[in-house]
């Protein structure tokens, strides 16, 4: 009886479950840190102009093809030391992760290497100067994308180039292949957040198993082909309280969701069970959808989120 209810709702009032009816643009742009790699004794540290120049010029080209890019310190100040150096890679996704305003996407992790080198044959020194950043999911820790600028035949350094000197040039062409390697890392991520087609036209981008005969299709059939833009982000969704037949239910409700990707069942007991559930939509209109379909199957519960994990608790009442 449950689950031909539920079918019979998600077919007649699908427009409003699936966001249709009243659309919230999604996200399309990720909120991103830009962090410096420099465990590495052979890296240039935190704190030298160097690193400043990059890290500045990585967040600018950043912030100018239109994503929110946020300063770490100012953002992390709060929970961690804004002067430590010699941070691994695990410090600075702990970091990110722990961020709770603004919540953080997107990590653009970076390394810079410098150095002189006298040529064999003449008393010429050039500078070398190689970046290898990587794009990181905060929440999943899925690779979005790497790229690495290095073995470029830079000017050399003028005779008694002293430390201040070398700063200076050095610093100045890392500005620029930081530009090189922004440009490369935001295009990365653009192919990943591109909208994806919803379905083609006139084919409902989720269809419902053994839809009742003669059911009105759901509106999101008669919009087949609406794209889905956004980061692709993962989720932790955990149902409590609900019966075996609820869950069922709640699970097609979930996969019927705009810009769905695909879920998978990690834990499942008789009254609860918890997915991995992926999608293209943000968090608020993930939570406004889990809260229709609370109220759709008329089972009184709650929704908590945090972090990136959905409590969907159902309140048992007389």
């Amino acid at each position: 009886m449950l689950r031909t209810r539920t079918l019979a709702t998600l077919a007649l009032i699908g427009g409003s479950l699936l966001g249709l009816a009243a659309p919230v643009q999604a996200q399309t742009r990720p909120n991103i840190v830009v962090m410096g790699e420099d465990a590495d004794e052979d890296s240039v540290p935190r704190g030298n102009r160097i690193f400043q120049r990059v890290i500045t010029e990585l967040s600018e080209t950043m912030n100018l093809r239109g994503y929110n890019v946020y300063d770490e310190t100012a953002v992390a100040m709060g929970i961690t030391q804004a002067n430590r150096v010699r941070r691994r890679d695990a410090e600075l996704i702990e970091v990110a992760r722990a961020v709770q305003n603004p919540p953080l996407d997107v990590v653009a992790v970076f390394q810079v290497y410098a150095s002189a080198s006298k040529s064999a044959y003449s008393d010429i020194v050039r500078p070398e100067v190689r970046i290898p950043g990587r794009l990181l999911n905060v929440r999943t820790g899925q690779s979005l994308g790497a790229f690495e600028v290095a073995g470029l035949q830079l000017p050399p350094l003028p005779q008694g180039c002293d430390r201040e000197c070398l700063l200076e040039r050095v610093g100045a062409e890392a500005k620029s292949i930081a530009a090189d390697v922004a440009s490369a890392l935001t295009a990365k991520l653009d192919g990943v957040i591109a909208p994806r087609r919803g379905a083609d036209a006139g084919a409902s981008p989720n269809p419902l198993p053994n839809a009742l005969p003669g059911a009105e299709p759901p509106p999101a059939a008669v919009a087949g082909g609406e794209s889905c833009g956004g980061l692709p982000t993962a989720y932790v969704v955990r149902l409590n309280g609900f019966s075996p037949q609820e869950v069922q239910a709640a699970e097609e409700y979930m996969a019927a969701f705009r810009c769905y990707e695909h879920h998978r069942p990690v834990r499942s007991g008789g009254a609860s069970a918890e997915y991995w559930y992926e999608t293209r939509s943000d968090s608020a209109r993930l939570g406004r959808n889990l809260r229709l379909m609370l109220e759709h199957m008329s089972a009184p519960g709650q929704v908590q989120f945090s972090g990136n994990t959905f409590v969907v608790s159902r309140v048992a009442t007389r």
